[in-house]
């Protein structure tokens, strides 16, 4: 016998141990890239939800940003932001494991692991296991809040309604998709024949929990006109017609970001639970379609971004699990899901070396990652420019400038905290923070490359008067991979 085999032979005899190394593999993996790459545009935004710490804000509740905000007193580096991802990632997949074992106890121990093998294998899981969004946090409680209700229902629980609902607030604290939770709590009730319990105080108490823990979204939208609900409502209202064509490139687009397994394996389980009576392949469904019959639907009417659904398919990754096992003897079966693994494999392979390594061939000014470089060098080029307008001529303290709210929040988190206010017309967060510009602002405009041509997009329009007064070049493998444009304008005219 070889050395070590033994230690593999009893890994291999563990789910639960080859569950953990198996997470522990991936978390080892993130740690070693993390700290590499510049915060992405969501990132330093959630970022500066913890620099200007408040009970909630425009677009998102407060939970990515009160993460962050533990912290900040520690180390406001790239890679400290990012270990909560890691962990939160690594949290999920715990979770994952004990509420499959739970909905399906009847199955091989062997299915927790490979639930957490499916989970691992989606190429956005890798993503938000490197990046702090609203459905970082999202998933892990959202999972732990399906598994104790589960529990709840199935064993009659009293006290534990507390549980849930303390769980169902930091749910909604996270991000406002948390709403599907209570189709899944009512289809629960249903499944497991319990609406007699809901003449008990306990359910009600559980709300009454989740109220409060919910309360500080709900006190800052007081003072703030429910803004927050009014844009997600625009999200699923929008004031477009519906197409067919925005519905199917969303799912084309699912099937790239998640794995072509993860995709069609989890429709053909959604087909075969639907005609199965067992309670957790049910309870699955009422856990995971809720969101993508949302965000399905919704497609139609605007592309939804590829995370929105993360939720979603993460809830449905025990069924696909238990849909593998059973399926496993057909040899299309086997087939679909090496080619699916392998797709997976070489994705995350591919996003970790390229962030240890911009080995990626490119054209000067032109590689096709270049938004992941150069906001720190231009936020702090910006910043020495702008002092130096303060001192060569009079006249209103200069501020920077971007021209659009979509690439506001790495040059103000890289740049705080002076102010940076975006020339365009919409009202968000930056606002809040910042203010709008006033007639007759002056100050820097920093243009990334992609609107470098679009002056009526990238601000400078805007302005009675812009002049280039620097630039930023990010060198890559001996050649230009970006180029920031720095302007020093005159007469904001709105």
């Amino acid at each position: 016998m070889k050395p070590g085999s033994n230690v593999f032979a009893n890994i291999a005899s563990h789910p639960w141990r080859a569950t953990l190394w198996l997470i522990a593999g991936f978390s080892l993996l993130h740690l070693l890239v993390i700290g590499l790459p510049e915060l992405t545009n969501d990132e330093a935004q959630y970022a500066l939800y913890a620099y200007y710490l408040d009970w909630s804000y425009f677009d998102h509740p407060p939970l990515a940003g009160w993460l962050n905000a533990l912290i900040l007193p520690f180390s406001g580096s790239d890679f400290a932001l990012r270990l909560w991802p890691v962990l939160l990632s690594a949290v999920s997949s715990v979770l994952l494991y004990g509420l499959t074992r739970d909905l399906f106890p009847d199955e091989p121990a062997w299915l927790g692991a490979v639930s957490v093998a499916v989970f691992q294998a989606g190429v956005i899981f890798q993503m938000l296991a490197m990046a702090m969004l609203p459905d970082t946090p999202l998933i892990p409680i959202s999972i732990a809040t399906a598994w104790l209700l589960f529990r709840t229902l199935r064993d009659g629980g009293t006290v534990a309604w507390l549980g849930v609902g303390l769980l169902f607030g930091l749910a909604g604290l996270a991000k406002y998709t948390a709403v599907t939770l209570v189709a899944t709590a009512i289809f629960g009730v249903l499944i497991f024949r319990k609406t007699r319990g809901l003449l008990t105080p306990w359910p009600w108490l559980a709300i009454f929990v989740a109220l409060v823990v919910i309360s500080p979204v709900l006190y800052w939208n007081v003072q703030h006109e429910w803004i927050s609900f009014l844009y997600q409502l625009g999200h699923g209202m929008p004031q477009r017609e519906w197409q067919f064509k925005r519905l199917l490139e969303s799912q084309l687009g699912q099937i790239i970001a998640y794995s072509p397994g993860i995709f069609v394996f989890g429709l053909l389980a959604v087909i075969g639970a639907l005609r199965d009576r067992q309670t957790g392949a049910r309870y699955t469904l009422a856990f995971a379609l809720p969101v993508l019959l949302l965000f399905g639907w919704n497609s139609g009417y605007e592309h939804s971004l590829l995370h929105w659904t993360a939720l979603g398919w993460a809830a449905l990754v025990p069924l696909i699990a238990r849909w593998l096992v059973h399926h496993w003897r057909r040899r299309p079966v086997r087939i679909g899901a090496y080619l699916s693994a392998g797709y997976s494999l070489v994705f995350i392979l591919l996003l970790h070396s390229l962030l240890a390594w911009p080995w990626l061939p490119f054209e000067p000014n032109r590689h096709p990652l270049n938004d992941l470089y150069g906001w720190k060098a231009a936020a702090q080029r910006a910043m020495v420019l702008r002092e130096e307008m303060q001192r060569q001529a009079p006249g209103p303290k200069p501020v920077l400038f971007v021209g659009n709210w979509s690439i506001f929040s790495r040059l103000a988190w890289y740049a705080r905290p002076v102010p940076v206010q975006v020339t365009d017309l919409r009202f968000d967060q930056s606002d809040i923070w910042y203010g709008a510009p006033q007639k007759g602002a002056r100050g820097v405009v920093v243009v990334p490359p992609k609107y470098r041509d679009r002056p009526e997009t990238n601000g400078t329009a805007k302005f009675r008067k812009c002049e280039q007064r620097d630039k930023v070049e990010i060198m890559l493998n001996n050649k230009p991979a970006t180029t920031y444009l720095l302007f020093a304008c005159d007469g904001y005219r709105g």
